[in-house]
């Protein structure tokens, strides 16, 4: 079967792990979605978590805190998100 390597771009960019499965690599293809599928739970689970540890005081207060508890949580989940796209 001659696959289309942009094809699999695109499959690969719309579900990580789709275009290896497209060209016939469906152990790698199945292992990046799985591990896409894992980090993104736990991106789910833990960023919560995070955010509510570090409360954001509302009282019009500028303390440096404030922003540090807003921006390492986001920070942290996009890293942890790109390492779980398969790009």
């Amino acid at each position: 079967m001659n696959n289309n390597p942009i094809i699999a771009g695109v499959l690969s960019l719309l579900v990580p792990g789709l275009g290896q499965i497209y060209a016939g690599e469906s152990t790698k293809g199945a292992a990046i979605l799985v591990a896409a599928v894992v980090i993104a739970n736990l991106n789910i689970i833990v960023l919560p978590l995070i955010s509510m540890a570090n409360p954001v005081n509302t009282e019009g207060t500028s303390e440096p805190r404030r922003v540090w508890s807003y921006w390492i949580p986001r920070i942290l989940h996009d890293v942890a998100s790109s390492f779980g796209s398969g790009q």
